[in-house]
């Protein structure tokens, strides 16, 4: 009687815990759903692990590619913040994509068939959900190496493999000797448990570098395979072409070394299928032959990969564009000029919208914090959306298919032994050597300030007269008032001004056509509550400077 007991109670822990999980997998799945469609047009609050997203942009890309963004532009602009303001990937290989992605100038067919995508799944939110919920599961992993992998895999194959299919076939061995000798069975299968648990430890050192990449190439598959079962036409291109990569890699469905739990979608399912892992060795013994697959196959594993990341980067595109208070697709001309109507910055919460259309090489004039910096700002970020993901934030763009190329931000190299102007010169220097070689939208904020006003308007007069002569258009921000009267030929000029009054300084971050006839660093001193002798002696210096040209 007490058998039966023991039977019904083990048997109705087993139901107790077999649902249990099946409602904890339901409630799961419930809240990333809710997560997914809350979250989507709004601004992704989580903070991009950059270090992890940069590797396989410095590993596969040729950084001398014509077109590509530079590191110094890329700093420059802020762009890891604006990246953080687009990824809303849910997947690593989605946001390392868009990485790559914002770097380069985007090709025809790729922009069109992104665009194609974006638009039936705008029009179809049910099938978005569902690919987001898909690449959920394969989900952000950290420096996983996957591409890096990809690229490498001809050397990373173990040695003896034999000897792990040994050990893993010794547990079942002795599990056969459990009905005629109970103890010693139980004692064999139990030490084979042990030695593969540690001989598994062993063999995950030699490979703890490629494990993360297959695990989370194993999690790409399932992916794929889960999006090729949705029953929707608007995206047959992408499963014809997923479908086409796992053909080619069929054999890797034997080859599995699992998956690894991910920030979206973990349970304890997994956690138990880890531990099988280490007593079966089934980690060790797929892995050569993945290996094998993998290297053989190169191309169409990153194929695949590419052809899940660029659903990934369509939505998170598409996501950016619904958060945004407004946005336009650019429309390319073939002149040197830009028609901006309605552009603001994208990293500002309440933007004042600017338009103008520029024509030439162009001189932007100003006070200090009046805009001038933000402005040209935007409109350098822009030319990045625009020639990358199709996309602006202004109500028009219209201007050259060529890429972005910045002097702004230049700090001193201490490491290197360089002073500021040392840094500032030569990333001038880049700007010349670049323009040379192809046609470029060339942004310069406060040029040469790093030395005596003699020599900065003087080498700064030479440096923009150059470019006035190369196939680029240069738009540059500058206190130096002087150069609006010396450059007056080459380059036209706008400025951004304030209304001082005795209280206050009121800045409507507008751009106006001419040069800037105001100063306010005095004022502003004043503003700030500096000592009323400074201010004083400040503003005696120069009404006597403006007077009589000298300083007394």
């Amino acid at each position: 009687m007490d058998r039966y007991i023991l039977g019904f109670a083990v048997i109705a822990f087993l139901i107790i815990f077999l649902v249990s999980i099946f409602v904890s997998m339901n409630s799961n799945k419930k809240k990333l759903l809710e997560r997914i469609q809350n979250q989507f047009g709004q601004i992704p609050d989580e903070d991009p692990e950059f270090e992890s997203i940069v590797k396989p942009w410095k590993y596969c890309m040729d950084h001398d590619e014509p077109g590509t963004i530079d590191d110094l532009t890329w700093d420059d602009l802020d762009m890891n913040q604006v990246f953080a303001r687009l990824d809303s990937c849910m997947s690593s290989l989605g946001e390392e994509y868009l990485y790559i992605v914002l770097h380069k100038l985007g090709n025809e067919p790729d922009i069109e068939k992104r665009e194609k995508l974006m638009e039936y799944l705008e029009q179809n939110p049910e099938l978005r959900v569902k690919l987001q919920y898909c690449l959920s599961k394969v989900g952000k992993s950290n420096y996983n190496g996957l591409i890096q992998f990809l690229n490498e895999a001809d050397d990373a194959e173990l040695s003896f493999t034999w000897i792990y299919r040994v050990l893993a076939f010794l547990p079942l061995v002795f599990a056969v000797l459990i009905p005629f000798n109970y103890m010693l069975g139980i004692i064999c299968m139990l030490v084979a448990f042990g030695v593969n648990i540690l001989v598994s430890f062993y063999a995950r050192k030699k490979i703890e570098m490629q494990l993360p990449a297959i695990r989370y190439f194993n999690s790409v598959l399932s992916c794929c395979k889960k999006i090729c079962k949705i029953q929707d036409d608007g995206i047959n291109d992408s499963k014809k072409n997923i479908r086409k990569g796992l053909s080619i890699l069929r054999g890797i469905g034997s080859a599995s070394t699992g998956s690894t739990p991910n920030r979206y979608y973990a349970n304890d399912s997994q956690v138990l299928a880890e531990y099988f892992n280490m007593i079966t060795l089934h980690d060790i013994r797929c892995y050569n032959k993945l290996v094998r697959i993998v290297d053989k196959n190169e191309e169409a594993c990153l194929a695949l990969c590419r052809e899940l990341a660029e659903l990934d980067v369509a939505i998170a595109v598409l996501s950016f564009r619904k958060s945004l208070p407004f946005y336009s697709k650019p429309h390319f001309i073939k002149g040197m000029q830009l028609n901006l109507q309605d552009i603001y910055h994208p990293l500002l919460q309440n933007p004042i919208p600017n338009s103008v259309v520029l024509s030439a090489n162009t001189l932007i004039t100003g006070s200090n914090a009046s805009g001038k910096s933000t402005f040209i700002k935007a409109i350098a970020i822009n030319g990045i959306l625009a020639v990358s993901l199709n996309t602006c934030t202004a109500r028009v763009y219209q201007a050259p298919k060529v890429p972005v190329i910045s002097s702004m931000a230049v700090r001193d190299n201490l490491s290197a032994g360089d002073s500021y102007f040392i840094a500032e010169i030569k990333s001038m220097k880049r700007v010349l050597d670049h323009v040379k070689r192809e046609p470029y939208l060339c942004f310069i904020d406060e040029i040469l300030k790093g030395t005596n006003t003699i020599e900065r308007i003087a080498a700064s007069t030479a440096v923009l007269k150059y470019l006035h002569e190369q196939n680029c258009l240069c738009i540059t921000a500058s206190h130096d008032i002087e150069l609006t009267q010396i450059l007056a030929d080459e380059y036209e000029n706008y400025h951004f001004t304030e209304q001082i009054t005795n209280n206050e300084i009121l800045f409507d971050y507008l751009i106006k056509p001419g040069p800037s006839k105001s100063k306010n660093a005095v004022k502003l001193l004043s503003y700030i509550n500096f000592d009323q002798k400074i201010i004083e002696d400040a503003e005696s210096m120069v009404k006597d400077f403006e007077q009589t040209g000298k300083w007394s």
